[in-house]
C-alpha cells in the first residue's frame, strides 16, 4: 500500500530560528514533525540565510544545531522569486515579506507558517496566498485534530 504523499507546509525564516533557539514550544514541534517524517518542510534559499544570518547576529550559539536541521532534514527547497513576483507581492505586504510570500505562493504548499502575524495575517495577504497561513501553534492545533479525528475513528469510538 503506498503512502499519501505528505503535508507540504512552507516555514518562515521566524519559524525556524525559533526552532533553533527553542528546544521548546511549537515552532520546534512543527521541526520533531519534519524530522519524523510527518510533514516536507518547504523553504526558499533566501530563508536558509534569513536564519543563518539572524542566528549569526542575535544566537550564535544556535547555529551549529540549525545547520544540523538543515543537514538532517528532507528539505524541499523552492526557487527564490522573480522579480516580478516579488513586485506583485509588495502590493499586499511589506517588502521584507513579499519575496517570502511570492516564493509560497510559487510553491503552493497546504500552508505557509510564519510567526510574524504583523504583516502576515491580513485579509488581503491571505486573499493573494489562496492557502492558510497560519502561526506555528494554530498548525499544531489542526494536526491535533486531524490525529484525534483519525485515531478515534480507527479504534471505533465517536
Amino acid at each position: 500500500m503506498e503512502s499519501p504523499p505528505l503535508p507540504r507546509v512552507f516555514f518562515d525564516a521566524s519559524v525556524l530560528f525559533a526552532a533553533a533557539v527553542s528546544t521548546t514550544g511549537a515552532s520546534r514541534a512543527l521541526v520533531i514533525l519534519a524530522e519524523l517524517g510527518l510533514l516536507r518542510p518547504v523553504v526558499c534559499p533566501q530563508v536558509f540565510d534569513e536564519v543563518e544570518r539572524n542566528l549569526q547576529d542575535k544566537a550564535p550559539a544556535a547555529l551549529p544545531h540549525f545547520q544540523r536541521l538543515r543537514a538532517a532534514l528532507n528539505w524541499e527547497v523552492v526557487a527564490d522569486p522573480t522579480p516580478a513576483q516579488v513586485q506583485a507581492c509588495m502590493e499586499v505586504i511589506a517588502a521584507k515579506d513579499a519575496s517570502i510570500l511570492a516564493a509560497a505562493i510559487h510553491a503552493c504548499p497546504l500552508c505557509l507558517v510564519t510567526l510574524d502575524a504583523q504583516h502576515f495575517d491580513r485579509p488581503e495577504v491571505r486573499q493573494r496566498a489562496a492557502f492558510p497561513i497560519q502561526m506555528p501553534g494554530e498548525l499544531l492545533a489542526d494536526i491535533r485534530q486531524v490525529l484525534i479525528q483519525s485515531l478515534a475513528q480507527r479504534i471505533g469510538q465517536p
